[in-house]
C-alpha cells in the first residue's frame, strides 16, 4: 500500500511542483516521476497469472503518456526570456 501511495502522490506533486520549482529541479522531477511511473506500470503487466485486455489497453496508454512527459522534460530549453520551452515553441 506504502507503494502505490508513493506512485499516487508523485503524480500530484508534480503537477505543484512544476508551478514552484525552478526550470532545472521541475524538468528532474518531470523525468523522475515519468520513469517511475513507466516502470511501475510497466512492470505491473507481468504481475499475476494473466492480464485483463482492459487493463492492457490503459497501462499501454499510461506508458505512452509518461514517456512522452519524460521526452518533453529532456527537451526543454530556456527560452529568451528565461521562462522553460520545448523546442518545437512557436
Amino acid at each position: 500500500m506504502l507503494g502505490a501511495a508513493i506512485l499516487m502522490e508523485t503524480a500530484i506533486a508534480v503537477v505543484l511542483f512544476s508551478r514552484i520549482l525552478p526550470y532545472r529541479a521541475n524538468r528532474w522531477a518531470n523525468i523522475f516521476s515519468g520513469v517511475l511511473h513507466t516502470l511501475a506500470v510497466a512492470g505491473s503487466m507481468f504481475v499475476g497469472d494473466e492480464v485483463e485486455p482492459y487493463y492492457m489497453f490503459m497501462a499501454t496508454i499510461e506508458i505512452i503518456c509518461t514517456l512522452y512527459i519524460v521526452w518533453a522534460a529532456w527537451n526543454w530549453s530556456i527560452s529568451d526570456d528565461g521562462a522553460p520551452a520545448t523546442t518545437n515553441s512557436r
